[in-house]
């Protein structure tokens, strides 16, 4: 059993991934000044006390320790780093990087998660003291850990590293997309014994035992007619059916009669898929729609055992077959998941010599079908208008005359998919046979696809090259119309499920990561900040700013002015959403959930007291946050004020303030409810928050003795009072 490494104290941050709130909290605190000098107390065992935020100490106690060899496993390749460096450097940098942290207590009651802002506090400190502040960064291919610079935090970096490697451990050595080996572990299942393996079942008695039941389901159809409207909808068991295809496909699964086998297997897939066809109204057609899937994936794994053990020409007959069933007209348009899966079969033949000729024939018909037209759609259009090519045009019309008819009948949608899945099919097929100039020509021809790209992307990542990685990832992004939907393109990927949260923009963030370039990630840092228009975003903020102050070495004076830059960007991208995006709210229709408001610029605000950005900003909030109204009062006391006050339900202050708003004929009083008494005790817990419990009790006497006879509104003030 490897027992996990535990973290260094270099990149002691990993340790706060879970829970960045508390390691900013922590950043806080060390800051601020409120831990002590750290003591060594015993060998390797430091001590220090941190000021909690009621005038209290606690005690932290950290376990430090040394890798028996002092070897550093974090370090990552870049494209050009030296492969050697001096002595002095390379002892340097195994000392910082072997430092690990092997426990961490202290005797605050926090305990929601395994370390809190105390012991944050005291690692930036002992970190200070044992490594040393982060020197001056350089911006070459070679800044690295050699540069007596601490290393950045890898905290993205590293989980997409250790899921490419793991997933080139299961692609022999290669990052693929569609075949692993766990598909050739699961097809050993499927293969019987020579002295246990049953008679395949002939192709004429599997095909009655199908007819039969289906015949029998339609017949047991249940129709349901609606008694407010002429809709009906029918239902069925499909339990029998669902039976016999199981039992012919089980049947076939273990044969060593591979042809024959197939041609079974391309029946079960047919007549599951016609059924569905059929019950397009059926509410209870789920099994059909399971069964289906569950027979693609089952005819990957059996097509590894048919590349393994078959001859050659029993091989492509079988391939041939299985490839049929998946060029179906009706399973491309209804089904191009599993017709694309079913097309991935092929895969199994790339490793082998004699066969690899079944698969390249295979996968290059898919590319013709659903590739060579599509992709050269928006370019023929463009040549329309050229008079001088258009003979030439009309001739490659008549060449992909065949192709338009293949797809006219497909919907986007679909076609989408089997677009995709052919350009992961061609990618894993030049990888196995080991064809570096199919590969690269396949990169070429599709440079526009975001799964060629991003797969590019990873192989780059997983050699080390991460400059070239991040120029990629930025040149497919500044190549396309828009970089919000190429993100969220990109977070949907079969490659590196829920890693990257920002898509493109989280691959050049694990780039900077490796290549310990602050600048590169603090751009990053900035677009997630400038771009936020979710809550879980906000912690970006302490993340720029603990970046260029703890590792880009700025002043606190020098910092605050990147952010009054930052907030002014902030506030001209708010300007550019309502200009060019709908108002949509969420999470109940409030505008405080707006897609024009920026949790992160927010926060910026709050952070950095930007009192004038404050009160500019919240003209797009209605019900300002308790934070946001702080700030407006450090400089517009008066604005805050006026801001809770308007939020008071009508009448609670007299007649409003402003003489238009006042309707002739109607009393401006306030309504005689308990609930309204409610409200307005709610907006003055917020002004207390704000202004004090002595402003707070004037302005409630004021509300009482404009209402005097009103004792339910007494009751609801009292706390103010």
């Amino acid at each position: 059993m490897v027992v996990p490494q535990k973290p260094a104290l270099a990149q002691f941050e990993v340790m706060f991934e879970g829970t960045p709130l508390i390691l900013e909290r922590a950043t806080d605190y060390w800051e601020s000044g409120r831990v002590s000098s750290v003591q060594e107390i015993a060998p390797q065992l430091y001590h220090s006390r941190v000021a909690g935020s009621d005038d209290d100490y606690y005690d932290v106690d950290i376990r430090l320790s040394k890798d028996a060899h002092g070897e550093n496993t974090n370090e990552a390749n870049t494209d050009d780093q030296a492969t050697t460096s001096s002595n002095t450097d390379h002892e340097s940098t195994i000392d910082d990087n072997s430092i690990r942290i092997q426990s961490a207590a202290c005797t605050c009651p926090y305990q929601r998660t395994p370390y809190c802002k105390h012991i944050g506090a005291v690692l930036y400190e002992l970190r200070k003291q044992l490594i040393g502040a982060h020197g001056n960064h350089h911006n070459d291919d070679t800044a690295n850990a050699h540069d007596g610079v601490i290393v950045l935090p890898r905290t993205v970096l590293d989980p997409i590293q250790q899921h490419l490697d793991a997933r080139a451990e299961q692609g022999k050595g290669h990052l693929l997309f569609l075949w692993s080996a766990q598909l050739r572990k699961a097809a050993k299942t499927f293969r019987a014994q020579p002295d246990e393996e049953r008679p395949l079942i002939p192709l004429i008695d599997a095909q009655t035992m199908l007819s039969d039941t289906i015949r029998r389901c339609h017949e047991r159809f249940i129709i349901h007619i609606s008694k407010h409207s002429d809709a009906y909808s029918k239902s069925c068991d499909y339990t029998e059916f669902i039976k016999t295809v199981q039992a012919i496909a089980g049947n076939a699964l273990q044969s060593s009669d591979y042809a024959s086998a197939c041609g079974n297997l391309r029946l079960c897939i047919h007549e599951v898929h016609a059924l569905l066809l059929s019950s397009e109204n059926d509410d209870g057609s789920e099994p059909l729609l399971t069964i289906m899937d569950d027979l693609a994936m089952r005819v990957r794994c059996y097509m590894e055992n048919v590349a393994e053990f078959a001859d050659s020409p029993t091989a492509g007959k079988a391939l041939n077959t299985i490839a049929q069933a998946a060029n179906d007209k009706d399973m491309r348009q209804y089904e191009p998941l599993n017709s694309m899966l079913l097309i991935s079969s092929a895969l199994a033949f790339a490793q082998y010599d004699d066969k690899r000729m079944w698969a390249y024939d295979v996968i290059d018909n898919a590319i013709t079908r659903n590739l060579e037209y599509s992709f050269n759609e928006e370019s023929e259009e463009s040549d329309e208008d050229d008079e001088d090519d258009e003979d030439d045009e009309d001739e490659d019309n008549e060449d992909t005359s065949e192709v338009d008819d293949e797809t006219d009948f497909i919907s986007d949608e679909s076609l989408h998919v089997l677009q995709l899945f052919t350009l992961m099919n061609a990618y894993d097929l030049y990888v196995l046979s080991d064809d570096d100039a199919g590969r690269e020509q396949l990169l070429s021809e599709y440079s526009e696809s975001m799964a060629l790209t991003l797969m590019n992307a990873a192989n780059m990542i997983h050699e080390g090259h991460l400059r070239s990685a991040y120029m990629l990832a930025q040149g497919f992004l500044l190549s396309s119309r828009d970089m919000e939907d190429v993100d969220i393109d990109a977070r949907h990927n079969g490659l590196l499920p829920d890693l990257l949260p920002h898509g493109w923009h989280t691959i050049m963030e694990c780039c900077a990561e490796g290549l310990n370039d602050v600048g590169l990630l603090a751009n990053v840092y900035r677009y997630y900040i400038l771009s936020c228009n979710d809550r879980s975003d906000t912690h970006y903020v302490s993340k720029l700013r603990n970046l260029l102050r703890i590792y880009g070495g700025l002043s606190a004076d020098e910092w605050h002015d990147v952010a009054d830059g930052l907030a002014r960007d902030c506030a001209r991208n708010i300007i550019d959403r309502i200009k060019y995006q709908p108002e949509i709210t969420t999470k109940g229709g409030t505008q405080r959930h707006s897609s024009w408001r920026n949790p992160a610029y927010e926060k910026l605000i709050v952070d950095e007291r930007l009192s004038d950005a404050a009160l500019t900003y919240c003209a797009i909030v209605d019900y300002p946050p308790l934070p946001l109204l702080r700030t407006i009062a450090i400089e517009h006391p008066e604005s805050a004020k006026s801001i809770i006050l308007d939020a008071m339900p009508y009448g609670t202050m007299g007649t409003p303030a402003f003489r238009f708003t006042v309707e002739r004929g109607v009393d401006n009083t306030l309504t005689a409810r308990r609930a309204t008494y409610q409200q307005i005790a709610k907006q003055l817990r917020r002004f207390a928050a704000v202004f004090g419990d002595e402003e707070t009790r004037a302005l409630a006497h004021e509300i009482v003795e404009r209402y005097p006879n009103r004792t339910a509104l007494r009751e609801e003030l009292a706390f103010a009072l």
